[in-house]
């Protein structure tokens, strides 16, 4: 009885850090852009999706370090699938979410890194070098957007201190990654007791469960009506999935790759960036007819996983 109370209240306090921290976040994320004078999408494209992003890379790193990189591959794709065919789907069934115009070409970005992942795939194992030039695309990307987008004073000082506003925002970031935590470990722990197969907890509390702090923060941003901030964190998160957890991991040790996540997980999840980038550029919006087409194809994802 007790330990059900203590789970019971682990869940309770998870959910509020996540629910109040997801709140700061957003608020930050949005000051931030109007403080240093870019788009929202931007700053969500960029240091929000840091700030939810950086747990994962940290666990893939100690993955590999543990002689378990295929991990970090299997959670750098199916991530990058949740983001956009489960959380995208969602957001966009609670408000159709219009973007700055220049997010399709984020997109294509996206697209195109996946599909280089892809091709290093095909020889079976995704090397030190390989990882390399993962590592250093993202480091030329955050260049470019650095040289064309990014200034480091505010541009009016009455729009409020953005660098104080920052660490606010990495400093919720971390509420949000603490509450997603406690939330699944003591999710985990109900479902075990309630009889349910470690399968099925696999399949959805744990690989739902990484993308928690992208889920909250991309539905509240939605709820807020911020719309770039869903989208921009969303495609940001999968940006440094894709280079960052694939290119470190396969940095500390080489990633033997799994014939199924090349064969199933990676077709579907350049079909859903596909689909993504499509949407934007054909109208800067991603609406509730594509966010149900998303969530019918990460449906398709699980039947298939549990078909085996």
């Amino acid at each position: 009885m007790e330990s059900t109370v203590v789970v019971l209240g682990t869940f309770a306090v998870g959910l509020v850090l996540l629910i109040k921290g997801s709140d700061l976040f957003i608020e930050a994320a949005a000051r931030v852009a109007k403080g240093f004078g870019v788009s929202e999408f931007l700053i969500a494209l960029v240091l929000a999706s840091v700030a939810t992003t950086l747990p994962e890379v940290t666990v893939s790193a100690l993955a590999a370090l543990r002689g378990s990189s295929d991990i970090a591959l299997g959670n750098a794709i199916g991530s990058a699938l949740a983001n956009i065919a489960l959380i995208l789907g969602v957001a966009s069934m609670i408000l159709p979410l219009d973007v700055d115009e220049t997010s399709w070409k984020h997109s294509v970005f996206l697209v195109a890194i996946t599909a280089y992942v892809s091709l290093l795939m095909l020889d079976g194992t995704i090397g030190r070098l390989d990882g390399l030039s993962l590592i250093l695309i993202y480091l030329g990307f955050l260049y470019y957007l650095y040289r064309k987008h990014m200034s480091l004073e505010p541009i009016e000082a009455e729009r409020g201190n953005p660098k104080r506003d920052v660490l606010i925002l990495f400093g919720s970031g971390l509420l949000v990654v603490v509450g997603a935590k406690l939330v699944v470990n003591s999710a985990v722990e109900i479902a075990r007791a309630a009889g349910i197969s470690e399968v099925v907890i696999g399949l959805t509390l744990v690989s739902i469960g990484t993308s928690l702090p992208e889920f909250t923060n991309a539905v509240m941003a939605a709820l807020k009506r911020l719309p770039n901030i869903s989208v921009g964190n969303i495609i940001g998160a999968d940006i440094l999935d894709i280079l960052m957890v694939i290119g470190i991991a396969s940095l500390i040790r080489p990633i033997k790759v799994d014939p199924e996540i090349l064969h199933r997980t990676v077709p579907l999840t350049l079909l859903v960036m596909l689909i993504l980038t499509f949407s934007l550029k054909r109208n800067n919006r991603v609406g509730r007819k594509t966010g149900l087409v998303f969530l019918s194809l990460y449906a398709l994802f699980l039947y298939l996983s549990f078909s085996g």
